[in-house]
């Protein structure tokens, strides 16, 4: 209401000097006599700023020049609604309607707190609209801010985990290491023993081996052996006169020489080569291994006494 109050003081101030017939223009006391001018002052009088300014918005589109309307509709605008940028566009609509009036000082005084008042009223926008980006941009770092230490943390977490892995992985890497090392000392040792155990078992088989018989002076005993047993069985002498006939013809000299064979043959002599045995002459002389007994009893005077032959001596296949 003290707002209302200083542009009605205003307005009547502007109503005082046009009371003087001599100070204002004949045109703006037509323009007060307008009913509804009278109008719009009437509810600026009650307090209808709303009222006043739609009026007068009415004067303006039926008259554009009507520059009483053009000041009291400033005032209002200056004074009571704040918008100094209306205000300046119908101070500078009087002064342009009305140069000469007496209320032109005044009215360019009043035009000119209004442009200073804008420029201060735009500042403060741009500063509260600034304030307001800033304070939008605050908010959204903050925001960011939050979503980062959030990641961070799930990171640091993640890390946490990854280390733990990490050094579980290497103490089943070290414990993996030592058992390798171990079992590869415990091949070494077992290769070595194993080696060493090989080496022993080849010499004792080849200790062995050595102290073995000869196999074929083996056979030809066992097959002497058997021939001698058939011999007893088919004999009644057990072959002792076939025995002492050759031997008492060798010794008394009356068998004649037979001569070198290249291969045993029944009723020569022969060459005995390394691998003869008794068994084996008779096979090839006489097509049986049984009749070695005949070659040993021909020769026992110059053969060993256990069958064994010597390559090179010179025997009688009979």
């Amino acid at each position: 209401m003290r707002r209302v109050g200083i542009v009605l003081s205003c307005v009547a101030a502007l109503a005082l000097l046009g009371c003087d017939g001599d100070s204002v223009s004949e045109r703006e006391r037509g323009e007060r006599a307008d009913a509804l001018f009278a109008e719009a002052m009437a509810a600026e009088g009650r307090g209808d700023t709303a009222g006043a300014e739609a009026l007068y918005r009415q004067l303006l589109r039926q008259d554009g020049g009507m520059a009483s309307a053009h000041l009291n509709l400033a005032i209002l605008q200056h004074d009571l609604r704040k918008n100094y940028i209306e205000a300046i566009h119908h101070y500078q609509a009087y002064l342009d309607l009305q140069p000469d009036s007496e209320k032109a000082e005044m009215v360019r005084g009043r035009l000119e707190s209004a442009r200073a008042l804008l420029v201060s009223q735009l500042a403060a926008e741009t500063v509260a609209r600034e304030q307001r980006a800033l304070e939008t941009e605050r908010d959204a770092l903050r925001t960011q801010i939050r979503t980062l230490e959030a990641a961070a943390d799930d990171l640091r977490a993640d890390l946490a985990a990854k280390g733990k892995t990490v050094e579980e992985l290497t103490g089943k890497v070290a414990a993996l290491q030592k058992l390798v090392d171990a079992m590869k000392s415990a091949e070494s040792e077992t290769v070595v023993r194993l080696e060493s155990e090989l080496k022993e078992a080849r010499e004792t088989a080849e200790k062995a081996k050595a102290a073995l018989p000869d196999p074929s002076g083996t056979d030809d005993l066992i097959a002497a052996v058997r021939a001698d047993a058939q011999r007893m069985i088919e004999e009644p002498d057990g072959g002792q006169a076939a025995v002492n006939e050759a031997t008492r013809q060798a010794v008394e000299g009356k068998a004649d020489e037979p001569p070198l064979a290249a291969t045993p043959t029944s009723g020569r002599r022969y060459t005995v080569r390394p691998g003869d045995t008794l068994s084996r002459l008779a096979r090839e002389a006489y097509g049986n291994a049984a009749g070695w007994t005949r070659i040993r009893d021909a020769n026992r005077s110059t053969t060993n006494p256990d069958g064994r032959l010597r390559a090179g001596e010179t025997i009688l296949i009979p």
